[in-house]
């Protein structure tokens, strides 16, 4: 199993956010595939919410390795690189991190409310904990 690699206190913000990250992952057909993603930072694991059966679901159902790039929104001199894998997919039980994710980055409580309302209970929301494998930054 690769060695898990640290995210630097000098650039630990763009992952605990509000910074859009772009997360991507492998087709099956070998082709990387990028999504802008909310995410946020558990233990050694960055936590990013999808619904199965999307692609990107699908993506790292097929090959677990991930990329994940934040460039600082004030400062685009500023960026973390993360590599690493979808060390799980759990469920996002009572909608916990999709519901915090939605405070951080919209200041709303509840990510279900709304126009949102009527998605809510139809989609099995799931979380992908990634474990850093390399991290890059910039500054260094």
């Amino acid at each position: 199993m690769p060695v898990s690699a640290t995210i630097p206190d000098s650039h630990i913000d763009l992952i605990t956010g509000p910074v859009f990250a772009v997360l991507t992952t492998i087709a099956e057909n070998g082709q990387p595939e990028n999504t802008v993603v909310w995410c946020s930072l558990e233990g050694d694991h960055i936590l990013v919410t999808t619904i199965a059966g999307r692609r990107k679901y699908q993506n790292v159902m097929h090959n677990h390795k991930v990329a994940l790039t934040a460039v600082d929104p004030k400062d685009a001199y500023r960026w973390l690189d993360v590599r690493g894998f979808v060390e799980e997919i759990v469920p996002d039980i009572d909608y916990a991190v999709i519901n915090s994710h939605s405070l951080l980055y919209d200041g709303i409580p509840e990510f279900y409310s709304g126009a949102n309302e009527p998605r809510r209970g139809k989609e099995e929301r799931v979380v992908l904990k990634i474990r850093p494998v390399r991290v890059l930054t910039y500054p260094h």
